[in-house]
């Protein structure tokens, strides 16, 4: 009803039920929607922080990924040197089978040659390619340098038993610093007997009291005066292998005794068939004299 303030007609309106309801539908959802205006707000904050923190996540990521660039670089420095020493395990390997007389045939040209796969680096790639060439590689050459470093060990393992066995090979000079041969392996004119003989080995001239060392590790047999070869020492280093020192001024071993390569073992003389101190020395092989110059180190 519509009351007016002054005397007047009453005016009536009849409000529709469906229009009542209607109102108080639309007033509860608005109610609904402002109670959680707030709830909103906080949850929109939550949001924007957390864009924030991926965004700083994003620039971190963007900053390590700009280095794998140089880490592939890197990888295709590492596959270079590995070929390097590939080839370098070839060579030795070679020259291993060339120090035991063996025949290589084509082995010279043969070895493990590592192969990165194909890749240029581009600033059009996408970094997650790139991370996975990356991985790729790492891969790949963490198997290569597991075979290399087993294949050296391998190696060094054969060398050093090949200088072990050198040990019992004569492959040094009697003397330390002499290296005039006075007189050579084979047939010459005696200097005292005055004939044509077989010289069964070299003389390298020194002065008296040079120390006289052993040319390979064995025991000593013969340490004392055997005719000609006045003050002697023999030495049976195994495998066939002895050698002589003669004309020596005095001895430093006895016989029995074991000797090792480079040991001092007699002093410089002129003792026996000799015409100035000097050491006569000898390189037997199945008790056969043999030259020595091919044994001098």
């Amino acid at each position: 009803m519509i009351v007016p303030n002054k005397k007047g007609k009453i005016n009536s309106v009849n409000i529709p039920y469906l229009v009542f309801v209607s109102f108080f539908v639309v007033m509860a959802i608005n109610v609904y929607y402002l109670a959680r205006y707030p709830f909103r707000i906080s949850e929109i904050w939550k949001l924007e922080y957390h864009i924030f923190e991926l965004r700083q996540v994003i620039a971190k990521q963007d900053k390590e990924l700009r280095r794998l660039d140089p880490c592939l670089k890197s990888t295709q420095a590492m596959a270079s040197k590995l070929n390097a020493t590939n080839q370098f395990f070839a060579d030795m390997e070679l020259e291993y089978d060339r120090l035991r007389n063996k025949r290589t045939g084509e082995k010279a040209l043969a070895y493990r040659e590592v192969y990165l796969p194909g890749y240029r680096l581009s600033s059009a790639d996408q970094d997650h390619s790139k991370l996975e060439v990356l991985n790729s590689n790492l891969n790949y050459l963490e198997e290569e340098l597991e075979f290399t470093s087993s294949a050296l060990d391998g190696l060094l393992s054969k060398y050093q038993t090949y200088d072990r066995q050198l040990d019992f090979i004569p492959t040094i000079w009697p003397l330390a610093r002499e290296r005039r041969i006075s007189s050579g392996y084979g047939y010459r004119r005696h200097p005292v007997h005055k004939r044509v003989m077989l010289h069964q080995g070299i003389d390298i001239p020194a002065r008296t009291g040079t120390p006289v060392r052993a040319t390979a590790e064995g025991q000593v047999t013969i340490a004392g005066t055997r005719g000609g070869y006045g003050l002697l020492v023999e030495i049976n280093h195994g495998n066939g292998y002895r050698t002589r020192y003669g004309h020596n001024s005095r001895l430093a071993v006895r016989v029995g005794q074991r000797v090792k390569k480079g040991q001092i073992i007699a002093y410089v003389g002129n003792t026996g068939t000799s015409t100035g101190p000097h050491v006569h020395y000898e390189v037997r092989l199945n008790n056969v004299p043999v030259d020595p110059t091919p044994y001098l180190n």
